[in-house]
């Protein structure tokens, strides 16, 4: 069969993507204890390289206090830079393009995960889901938060990664900025687009100085908040375009629970989000969907939809080589069920197992021994 994922995609600064499937970011959780990347990370992706057009890899925080969550990445010093390389190197020498997601967790972590620091936000108010109270960044520390994102950006460009995506999605901290339920601040930071469209700006200048023209810059977003005082899905469309609307960016990533789902605050709004996405961005930004993806006919459906791109998260996990078969026409053979018997031959880390594979996305996992 012919696929309509199949046929490549030029980026809006010239990356060339093979076809338009994405690996989706899946934290693996087992990085060294100073963020430096692990044999069983490499691994992992290189595995799973050669297919996608596209791999992002997981979440790396950009300074100690964005760290959120124990065995993360880091491109936080210059240190880090040669294991990075290995995990970049693991992926491109195979054909897919290598992103780093960078990402700042906000208030969304804890003082035992910073040694003992108060986490930072744009305001001292608590995730609405609990945690710990945060303090607010001094309009200082803001200056040099944006400096750190831009740092790391080099860093990514040393090590050899094709481009970055920001992590604005899942309520970290370019979010909070975004959101009136975060962020209460009367300064200049307090202007919801002010801190995403400084970091955009900033990046642009840090890639315009060390990296090829066809470097690729993303962003993540959640289309909307579903929490009291949350943004709506039209705000989230208003930044994508406040983002884009200066030849910046490559692409939109749309952080969903379905790759073609309706808002769920305003239920009856029937049309997909991503279409409503497409329809109000520059024809030369790339938009990928994610969420739910497993086979063919959800590719096709959210490509239809709108999106350019599809990213998939656990399918990858459970079938590294989905793309490679597809192209062979071997469909029958993807595997769609998951054996503890495979995890060795997928290369799936033990972190990530305990983690996610049977903790937090259990329920989204078919697994062998629960088929009737």
């Amino acid at each position: 069969m012919n696929y309509n994922f199949e046929p490549p995609l030029t980026l809006k600064h010239g990356a060339i993507l093979k076809n338009r499937i994405v690996m989706a970011p899946t934290t693996l959780d087992s990085s060294f204890y100073d963020g430096h990347i692990s044999k069983d990370e490499v691994d992992y992706y290189a595995l799973r390289s050669g297919g996608p057009g596209m791999i992002i890899v997981e979440a790396a925080y950009i300074n100690d206090l964005g760290k959120g969550f124990p065995g993360q990445i880091s491109i936080a010093n210059d240190t880090l830079i040669p294991s990075l390389s290995k995990l970049a190197h693991a992926i491109t020498d195979n054909g897919s393009k290598a992103v780093l997601q960078l990402h700042h967790a906000g208030r969304l972590t804890n003082h035992q995960l910073l040694n003992d620091a108060q986490p930072v936000a744009p305001s001292a108010i608590a995730d609405p889901n609990g945690g710990e109270l945060p303090r607010a960044l001094t309009a200082l520390e803001i200056e040099q938060t944006i400096e750190d994102y831009g740092q790391a950006v080099r860093r990514a460009i040393l090590a050899g990664f094709s481009g970055i995506e920001i992590h604005g999605a899942n309520r970290f901290l370019p979010q909070q900025f975004f959101s009136q339920q975060a962020n209460h601040r009367t300064d200049k930071w307090g202007d919801k687009f002010a801190f995403p469209i400084a970091l955009i700006t900033r990046i642009s200048e840090v890639v315009k100085k060390y990296a090829s023209e066809d470097f690729i810059i993303g962003y993540r977003l959640s289309p909307e908040e579903t929490y009291k005082d949350g943004y709506h899905y039209t705000e989230a469309i208003e930044l994508a375009q406040k983002l884009t609307e200066n030849g910046l960016l490559d692409y939109i990533h749309l952080s969903q629970f379905s790759a073609v789902g309706t808002p769920f605050v305003d239920q009856n709004v029937k049309r997909p989000l991503v279409t409503m996405f497409k329809e109000a961005l520059p024809k030369d930004v790339a938009l990928i969907t994610v969420g739910g993806v497993r086979n063919a006919q959800q590719v096709t459906e959210a490509l239809e939809a709108g999106a350019d791109l599809v990213a998939m998260g656990i399918q990858l996990i459970i079938e590294p080589k989905w793309v490679e078969k597809h192209a062979a026409g071997e469909e029958s053979a993807v595997r769609y069920v998951l054996s503890p018997t495979d995890y060795e031959t997928l290369r799936i880390p033990e972190p990530a197992v305990r983690m996610w594979l049977e903790g937090a996305l259990k329920e989204f996992v078919r697994f062998a021994k629960d088929e009737k």
